[in-house]
């Protein structure tokens, strides 16, 4: 008896050491990939150089450490015991998120703009912060004027980050705070007012309902805004354009809020990688759908912007309500071209010009975050290109009536 004991230990032992390496072998099993991401560790070669170096040894660890067999439980079932027993979580010790006693998380550059010293990342001053932004509001306000003849029609939508909507459960510390300083959401929704560019203030609207309606603005271990908060984002958008053009256009149903307690909008709590979710408000969702106007103008809109728009892209009809709905991701990469709307491309191999004069619409959508950075270069871009169109034009002009 004693003996079968020590052989079944001995072979559970054996299993114990062996599982990994015949895991990894194989891929017998298969496991929900872990979120994040980070850099894949090429496999090592093995040479006599760099093995007298070292180099093949660290390379080899490097890579194992990213590939061994049971990883992703493993790895999950670790972070779960650290934050059970400890309240830790090596991504927040990363400084890539900050979670707060109230299990509510944040980026670290959304404590910094709430602690009003995000602008630091962008300037080394209010003065030189202010300059850049005062810039970008007067090239602004010079397209917006010469796209006008060819009936396009600029405007800057200004979204609310986490920071300005839930900032009673940001942080209590000083950590992130710094003298206050100039921040890119106040400076605009002041000068746009006083230069005339057109522009809507989501941020403000936000602010003003965030105690009066009946589900949650953001979700509290997401970082973008909630379902329905897009979804009424873009009623609104769309109620605006119909204001800016003196228009009729097909406008959004909203359905009934449902509540969604199984699968919360949680990007930021996903890089934990827990096995268990943390304890929260449900979030909830409701699904929109359009009014199936058939007299209704359905323009062309051309949205440059940052991630937030994805919501709106995901959640509401859109191609239902325009023509089409090209959007350039930080000025950089263009989705959903007429041409193929499967197919990414670089804005720099677009006609920008010209897809800018083919839009009826041009919206600038930026959080208060990204702000500090509105329009990616596009502003700069467009007006040298409307300028030197607006130069051949006359140039043909004058040789025509010589």
């Amino acid at each position: 008896m004693k003996n079968r004991i020590l052989v079944i230990l001995f072979a559970l032992t054996a299993l114990l050491l062996f599982a990994p390496a015949l895991q990894q072998a194989t891929g017998l099993f298969r496991f929900k990939e872990l979120n994040g991401v980070t850099e894949d560790a090429p496999k090592p070669k093995a040479s006599f150089a760099s093995f007298l170096d070292g180099k093949f040894q660290d390379s080899t660890e490097t890579y194992l450490m990213q590939h061994y067999g049971f990883r992703e439980p493993l790895t999950r079932l670790h972070n779960q015991m650290r934050w059970t027993l400890f309240r830790y979580s090596q991504v927040e010790e990363d400084e890539r998120i900050v979670i707060t006693p109230d299990n509510w998380i944040f980026e670290p550059w959304t404590v910094e703009e709430y602690y009003q010293s995000h602008a630091y990342q962008h300037a080394t001053d209010s003065a030189e912060m202010a300059e850049k932004l005062e810039e970008e509001a007067q090239r602004l306000l010079q397209v917006q004027e010469m796209l006008e003849p060819y009936g396009t029609r600029l405007f800057v939508a200004m979204i609310p980050g986490k920071e300005l909507v839930c900032g009673e459960h940001m942080p209590k510390n000083t950590e992130y705070f710094f003298d206050k300083k100039i921040t890119a959401y106040d400076f605009y929704k002041k000068r746009f007012k006083e230069l005339g560019v057109n522009h809507i203030d989501l941020g403000e609207w936000f602010v003003q309902m965030k105690d009066t309606v009946s589900y949650p603005l953001f979700p509290q271990t997401g970082t973008h805004w909630s379902n329905l908060a897009a979804i009424h984002s873009a009623d609104t958008l769309i109620r605006y354009m119909e204001h800016l053009s003196d228009s009729n256009m097909v406008n959004i149903l909203i359905d009934n809020k449902f509540k969604r307690t199984l699968k919360p909008d949680a990007d930021l709590e996903s890089l934990m990688n827990l096995i268990w979710p943390l304890q929260k408000e449900p979030n909830y969702l409701a699904s929109a759908s359009y009014d199936f106007d058939t007299t209704a103008w359905r323009p062309r809109l051309l949205t440059i912007g940052d991630s937030f728009y994805w919501n709106i892209l995901n959640f509401t009809p859109v191609w239902d309500v325009f023509t089409g709905v090209p959007f350039w991701y930080y000025c950089s990469t263009a989705y959903f071209n007429d041409d193929d709307l499967t197919v990414e491309k670089k804005v720099s191999d677009l006609d920008m010009l010209q897809e800018v004069i083919d839009a009826d619409f041009v919206m600038l959508s930026y959080s208060t975050l990204s702000l500090y950075k509105m329009s990616n270069g596009f502003s700069q871009s467009l007006l040298n290109l409307l300028i030197q169109k607006q130069q051949t034009e006359q140039l043909t002009t004058e040789q025509l009536n010589n």
